[in-house]
């Protein structure tokens, strides 16, 4: 899901360093663009501008970006990254959520909530990268899930894997037979 200092994504046609160094729980993971400029504008209207409508352009962007995934269609669900009971609370809606629901309409791949938020951690944006990749460890759990299925883990933005990894750890332990990441945004690597 990174980008390289040109724009291009880091994990074509292999992995990126940090992937290779060491390798994520989840299969792949892909965003639209770098987390920069118009995208990252959209990404904090819909965070935390309760601007929702941007959830249909964005998911119909994010569904055609999973078309490309080698998941088997048939078996593929969406699952949108889980927001903790409070800051849901707070927030009012999650925007993993809203993209997934875009996705599902444009895919027809069933959306799950098949994971809960358990742990509170910090907001990731406060958080150094070292404080990012432990915070997320252990903050989630497997809710209903059919053991077999192949996942698209939905996201607004993946910067260093860590939230993701760690929802791919709960959905294979489950019975995910393989998770994706599909996000808005990526982080930019040198």
């Amino acid at each position: 899901g990174a980008f390289l200092e040109d724009g291009a994504p880091a994990g074509e046609p292999g992995a990126c360093a940090s992937c290779r160094k060491k390798p994520p729980p989840f299969a792949l993971a892909r965003s639209l663009g770098p987390y920069e400029g118009p995208l990252k504008a959209a990404v904090l209207r819909l965070k935390f501008g309760g601007e929702c409508w941007l959830a249909r352009p964005l998911g119909g962007l994010l569904a055609e970006l999973a078309r490309t995934f080698p998941a088997a269609a048939a078996q593929t669900v969406l699952v949108p990254v889980p927001l903790s009971p409070g800051r849901l609370r707070e927030r009012g809606y999650n925007q993993a959520g809203l993209l997934a629901r875009e996705m599902s309409r444009a895919l027809g791949w069933p959306l799950v909530e098949a994971l809960v938020k358990i742990k509170e951690a910090p907001p990731q944006e406060r958080l150094t990268a070292k404080e990012r990749l432990a915070a997320p460890e252990g903050s989630f759990a497997p809710a209903a899930f059919t053991p077999g299925s192949e996942v698209v883990l939905v996201d607004d933005v993946i910067t260093t894997g860590a939230t993701a990894a760690a929802c791919a750890r709960a959905l294979l332990a489950a019975g995910a037979s393989a998770v994706f990441v599909a996000a808005v945004a990526g982080a930019r690597r040198a």
